[in-house]
């Protein structure tokens, strides 16, 4: 009996026994699998592209840029058109300053300008005299010069019988003298040569006389100007008046006309391009003269009309010192200019300052310095004091980074140093104090992951990315169990594998993956609320 009951209780102890394990077994089987299932459906983010950026807060005031206007010159205010505050674009007028000294040192510069170009044009007209040119067609007869001759204006330099002109002088009847004038055409008969020829009348003589005949007579002087007319024969004139033929009382010796050709300036014989009996062709070059000190007198006066063309320049430009425009839009402060004061050089006129283009005045601490570069384009989110919800988004720029720390962060654990950041707003005004959230950006379209995905092994980084096939877990052996970041052996990170990555630019919210993983993959994240068993 005792024996049965024995039995009885053996049997009932492996019964229990065996029940216990098969419910831990169960148990350990349906955890796993919810750990499992946690991966692939809970604590995992996928490995995206993203704009990497970082928000600083920073509290400060709002200022503008002041721009002070200086006096250029020295001078009395003759007229001021501005008063404190008023709104001025740029180019708008500010003040006249008394220029009357500079106006007539202006004028007598430029008296002088035109003093010198005269001179300069008359230099001019001489160097063309240097150069002799024949003024008609002839033969040289006689030449009075020769090379190195020192002559005056006016000097004889040739002699020259002219061969397109001739002339002869006949007798008319007294009766006639008021009928024939200057200009009138008359016909020439050569009866040596049966040739008739047209000539005009180029000047009569107003005394009297009486001919071998003892006729009343007056001479006349008739040229001709055709070419290859016969010279040193007689001819007769024929004048038509009344439609009558009157004929000369006598016949004349037609001769050529000789000319002096002089020279127009004074010089030095340099080149003489005749000679004796040559043939000259009009404005044939006979003579030149040495031209030396002329070019050097050019020279001169072209020096010095460069020299006063900057003179006036110079002046003209004192002109508009004179005139005080705005250099740029904004609002007018702090005047120090009224009429009849004098103004010195230098000195301070007024301040301008824009309300639209503001200034953010705050400071940075040491650990955001690298993150922020002058001229970086920043957004500044403001919250406005005093009332909920109202913010404003503006963007700005960085116009000054202190190359020192802050005064008043010098005993402290960490730095501080300026920052200004430039920015424009209708709403924000000069004067406000307020908060701005500036958002740098670190690196656009960045392969992200968050930062409480890494973990960090002796100054490697390494994530649990998410197997696309998961081994089963009853498949699991003791050597593929994985040892969690709590030293657990049912590891959390069942189903993923530990990757090294290499990591970029980072905020406190994501890093960037430079090497190790793709876009799309899935890391897990950490246990956080788990419990180590």
């Amino acid at each position: 009996m005792r024996i049965k009951k024995g039995m009885s209780l053996f049997v009932f102890l492996i019964v229990c026994v065996v029940t216990l394990m098969v419910v831990y077994v169960f148990t350990n089987s349906i955890k796993k699998q919810q750990q499992a299932e946690k991966i692939q459906n809970k604590n995992v983010i996928k490995v995206v592209k993203k704009d990497l950026y970082e928000e600083i807060t920073l509290r400060g005031i709002v200022t503008s840029e002041e721009k002070p206007i200086f006096s250029s010159t020295t001078a009395k205010v003759k007229s001021v058109f501005i008063r404190d505050g008023d709104y001025i674009k740029k180019g708008d007028l500010i003040a006249f300053m008394d220029d009357t000294s500079v106006r007539l040192e202006l004028k007598k510069k430029e008296r002088e300008k035109q003093s010198l170009y005269r001179d300069l044009e008359n230099l001019y007209a001489r160097l063309g005299e240097c150069s002799v040119y024949s003024p008609f067609e002839g033969q040289v007869a006689e030449i009075y010069v020769k090379e190195r001759d020192i002559i005056s204006k006016g000097s004889p330099i040739c002699k020259v019988v002219k061969t397109d002109v001739v002339y002869l002088t006949v007798a008319f009847p007294r009766w006639l003298f008021n009928n024939i004038n200057q200009g009138d055409p008359i016909e020439v008969v050569v009866p040596e040569y049966g040739q008739e020829i047209k000539g005009y009348i180029r000047a009569k003589s107003s005394i009297f006389y009486t001919d071998e005949n003892g006729f009343p007579a007056f001479d006349v002087e008739v040229i001709l100007k055709e070419k290859g007319i016969p010279v040193k024969v007689k001819a007769y004139c024929i004048f038509r008046y009344n439609g009558q033929k009157v004929r000369s009382l006598n016949e004349g010796i037609i001769t050529p006309e000789e000319d002096i050709i002089k020279s127009p300036t004074d010089g030095v014989v340099k080149n003489i391009y005749i000679s004796k009996f040559s043939l000259l062709n009009k404005n044939q070059l006979i003579v030149e003269l040495s031209n030396d000190e002329i070019l050097e007198q050019i020279k001169n006066k072209k020096t010095q009309i460069e020299q006063i063309t900057e003179e006036i320049n110079e002046y003209r430009k004192k002109l508009s010192m004179f005139v005080i425009k705005a250099p740029l839009e904004g609002i007018v402060s702090d005047i120090n200019i009224v009429e009849g004061k004098l103004l010195n050089e230098g000195e301070k006129i007024f301040v301008i300052w824009n309300p639209s283009n503001l200034i953010f005045e705050s400071k940075i601490s040491e650990l955001e310095l690298d993150r922020i570069k002058k001229g970086q384009k920043v957004t500044l989110q403001f919250k406005i004091p005093g009332r909920i919800g109202v913010n404003e988004t503006v963007n700005g720029t960085v116009k000054l980074i202190g190359s020192r720390p802050l005064e008043e962060s010098l005993d402290a654990n960490i730095s501080f140093y300026s920052i200004k950041i430039g920015f424009k707003s209708n709403r924000i005004k000069r004067g406000m104090h307020a908060t701005a959230q500036m958002k740098v950006f670190l690196k656009q379209n960045a392969l992200c992951v968050p930062v409480e995905a890494l973990r960090e092994e002796n100054g490697k980084y390494y994530v649990w990315v998410k197997q696309q096939k998961p081994k089963n877990i009853s498949e699991n052996t003791g050597k593929d169990k994985i040892i969690d970041e709590f030293g657990s052996k049912e590891s959390y990170y069942e189903g993923a594998e530990k990757r090294e990555v290499v990591i970029g630019e980072s905020n406190k919210w994501y890093a960037e993956i430079l090497s190790g993983l793709k876009e799309g993959e899935e890391v897990v994240l950490p246990r956080i609320y788990e419990e180590v068993k």
